[in-house]
């Protein structure tokens, strides 16, 4: 919308016969607010858009700009005044009726704002905010089916807005539809945790920025909520505070696979054993990968590093992890008794070792089918 209005402004300066020097002076203001306003500097913007409007008084994309301004501010009387300014010298935008209608809420004159959302439809029945907002005001003044109806015009535009699900619960119950109503509070309610949870991941990342560890914490909580592309941006952070960290790499190469991405995860991992020749997972999971794509003397090669590594931290170490570690690597390199003689010493260092049991049966039923 801000693109579309500075192109809109740029087009009504070349409309008039103003000289190069004052249009490229107007420009110069209106992008400068445009930024403040992008920063949250409100009151820099404010005084930006009113230096527009002091140059030019009959451009109404700046009246627009420095209503959202008073808006922002909460300054609802001159929000108003601004916005019907703009709406006087015909600026005809979704935008601008929605942004004076959510005014008229916030003052309680519900008959004015419906008016002013239903006109925002009128030039755009695809405007989402004004749907929102007119289903709003219903749900205030008692109309729940008028409500529910706009809210669910809203909804497959706006999944996962923690707002919209709220209210829809409420409407629902007050309508008696209690399954509904359970079902958005539900939503609600895994929004509302999301959003605790990656505040408090942010907070730590703002009180400990070369901590990588708050960056995992962070990339977890967008993975587990099926956001890989906001994942990826933080585990590779992570990654820039500690090259050295391997779990960072293999949960990049894990969301690849995921996305059915092999010869990107391919690439991370040998990133990974390029800075750590002793990650045996990284040589192991390239092993399964080059055998995928049927580059099998690679898969050799990294399955045999990764056996050699394992092996020797059985040796000093043989608690369950590297006992299943290696023989992961045994059934990846289709050794069925090798691997089944470590599962076996797994569960006898931990019998209830859920990803031993689950190894062995894998085990177990490869050595049927190849018997078979």
């Amino acid at each position: 919308m801000r693109h579309l209005l500075l192109t809109a402004f740029i087009l009504f300066c070349s409309s008039f016969m103003v000289s190069a020097e004052r249009s490229e002076l107007l420009r110069q203001h209106y992008r400068q607010a445009e930024i403040f306003a992008n920063e949250q500097r409100f009151d820099e913007a404010r005084r930006e858009y009113q230096k527009v409007i002091e140059l030019e008084p009959m451009l109404p994309q700046a009246y627009l700009g420095l209503g959202n301004i008073y808006l922002a501010q909460f300054k609802f009387d001159l929000a108003l005044e601004t916005y019907t300014q703009a709406i006087e010298l015909k600026l005809q935008s979704p935008e601008i009726y929605c942004n004076r209608g959510i005014v008229y809420t916030k003052q309680g004159q519900y008959e004015r704002a419906i008016a002013d959302f239903q006109q925002g439809l009128a030039i755009n029945a695809d405007y989402t905010p004004a749907s929102f907002e007119l289903g709003f005001v219903y749900q205030q003044i008692g109309e729940y089916e008028k409500a529910v109806r706009e809210y669910e015009r809203v909804l497959p535009h706006r999944q996962g807005d923690l707002a919209l699900h709220h209210n829809l619960a409420r409407c629902y119950f007050r309508l008696g539809q209690v399954e509904a109503a359970a079902q958005q509070h539900a939503i609600a309610q895994q929004i509302r945790e999301f959003q605790e949870a990656l505040d408090a991941a942010q907070q730590k990342i703002r009180e400990k920025p070369d901590d990588p560890n708050g960056y995992m914490a962070l990339a977890k909580i967008y993975a587990d909520h099926n956001q890989p592309a906001k994942a990826f941006e933080q585990y590779k952070a992570a990654i820039l505070k500690d090259a050295a960290l391997m779990e960072a790499y293999d949960k990049i190469a894990a969301l690849y696979i995921q996305n059915q991405q092999g010869s990107k995860a391919v690439t991370v991992y040998k990133t990974a054993v390029g800075v750590d020749s002793g990650y045996t997972k990284g040589h192991l999971m390239l092993g399964l990968l080059y055998q995928q794509s049927n580059q099998l003397k690679e898969s050799a090669r990294h399955l045999e590093i990764a056996r050699q590594l394992a092996e020797k931290a059985t040796e000093t170490t043989p608690n369950v992890q590297n006992l299943n570690m290696l023989g992961a690597i045994y059934l990846a390199m289709k050794d069925y008794n090798r691997a089944e003689a470590t599962f076996q010493k797994a569960l006898k260092v931990a019998p209830d070792n859920n990803q031993a049991q689950e190894y062995l049966h894998q085990v177990r039923q490869a050595k049927k089918q190849e018997s078979d």
